[in-house]
Order: C-alpha cells, then structure tokens, then sequence
C-alpha cells in the first residue's frame, strides 16, 4: 500500500541536461530527459498535494486551485496529468488499493495453507502501520473518509480489484472445507475475514487516540498479525462445525422420520 505511493510520490532524481550530455547523449535527448523529469516532478507534487487536502478537507471543500497553489504549479497542470479533479482524486485514492488488493490475492492464490495465508495478508494489510508517518495517516483518513461520505469517484475499478481478491478468499475456503462449490455462508465467512483487517487498517486514525497501546510501534502492529490470524482460524474452525453439526444433523432427522414411519 505505503509503496504504491512511495512510488507514485517519489521525486526523480534526473540530472540537469547539460550534465547528460558528459554521458554521450545528444543535446536533443538531453533536453528531453530534463522535461520529462519535470513533467514527472509535477505529477508526484500534485499527487502529494491533493493527498494532503483531499485528507484533510475532503474532496468537496478541495479547489483544483487549492492544490495547484499547495504543490506549486501552474493551474492547468491538473488538466494537464489527470484531465480533472475527479481524475485526480481517482489517481489518489486509486493506488494503494490497487497495490494492496494486487498482493492480497497473490497470497490467497499461492496456495499455502489457511493460516499461513491468512497470516501473510494480514501482514501485508497492516503494514503500512508500522510506517506512523504523515503519508501512511494522510492516505488511511482519505479511504476512512471515503467509506464514510462516498465521493462516487472510486468507480467499479474498487469493486474490480476488491472482487478479485474476495473471489480468491473464496476459493481457498471451498477447498480447506472440501465443498464443491462456494455457497452464501462461505461468502460471508470470506467478507468476515477480510473485514477484520480493513477495519482495524481504515480506523487507525482515530482508534490510536482510543486504544493507543494497539498501535504503539511495529511489535504492537505484528501482534495484531498474529491475534488476527488466530481469530480467523477460529473463524474458520467455527465453521466448519457448524457444517459438520448441520449435515449430522439433517441426518439425524431422516434417520429419525424413516424409524417412525409404520
């Protein structure tokens, strides 16, 4: 998640073209690679920028003008990269969840036994909690704000990336449970154990000020790994029992009619 904006954010360290042109490069290819830096150093400043804002104000109460003054840029620059303030809102919000979810059905499609998978994508959802600085707080209180007042940027790439990762989930429980096919309850068994993670991830903005303690560094955070890990085998042994008790029990009663019946 953090590195989806690392990335996005970083600032390119290109050389100035004069200095290209010790390297053999043309004074033309030189010109060039120094406008394409540029271009790139406007692009992550304006990302940088309107992740502040749009964190802390919200999308609505957020001017193009605002972020353009903030990231020090001309005022067509948002035009320019991201074609409007919808665009770049999603190229915003849109990043770490696309990273995120990338890596979370990886795991799930490894094939590696339940706990174990599920411990790796608890680490993987919790990671950028280790990293308590501004970037990591401002990029969770955008998606809490998300969730809380939609904005109806995301679009259906959310419900896209969201859904593959689900459908992985999915598949891994039909066949830790032997099932032939996913039904409802295994559904809500996966939206279950995916929720534990996106709660605690998208709530630590304000749950540090409640419950400090959960958040108070990288051992507190990998603690919550394991306990999380814990309370999804349980989950899953809960579930398991209780499918076990119900075909036991259908049993049971067609046993019990076919004994009755003259």
């Amino acid at each position: 998640m953090i590195e989806a904006y690392d990335a996005s954010f970083r600032k390119f360290d290109v050389n100035a073209p004069e200095s290209r042109l010790s390297q053999g490069l043309s004074q033309d290819q030189a010109v060039s690679d120094g406008r394409l830096a540029r271009g790139l150093d406007t692009r992550a400043r304006l990302l940088e920028a309107a992740l502040r804002l749009f964190a802390e104000k919200g999308y609505a109460q957020t001017s193009t003008r605002e972020v353009c003054l903030s990231a020090g840029v001309n005022a067509a620059s948002i035009h320019y990269y991201f074609g409007d303030k919808a665009g770049l809102y999603r190229a915003v919000y849109l990043a770490p969840i696309r990273q995120l979810m990338i890596a979370a059905r990886e795991i799930a499609e490894a094939g590696e036994p339940f706990e174990a998978t599920m411990s790796r994508t608890y680490a993987a959802f919790l990671e950028p909690l280790k990293h308590a600085d501004a970037r990591a707080m401002q990029i969770l209180k955008l998606h809490f704000r998300e969730q809380a007042d939609p904005t109806g940027l995301a679009g259906d790439e959310v419900v896209a990336v969201g859904r593959t990762h689900f459908e992985a989930i999915v598949a891994m429980l039909v066949r830790e449970l032997g099932l032939r096919a996913a039904d409802d309850d295994l559904r809500r068994l996966a939206s279950s154990l995916i929720g534990l993670a996106v709660d605690f991830l998208t709530s630590a903005d304000w749950m540090r000020q409640i419950a400090p303690a959960l958040h108070a560094g990288p051992a507190a955070i990998d603690r919550m790994t394991e306990r999380l890990t814990g309370y999804a085998v349980s989950l899953l042994a809960s579930e398991r029992s209780r499918r076990a008790a119900s075909a036991g029990g259908a049993g049971y009663g067609h046993r019990r009619e076919r004994t009755l019946k003259p």
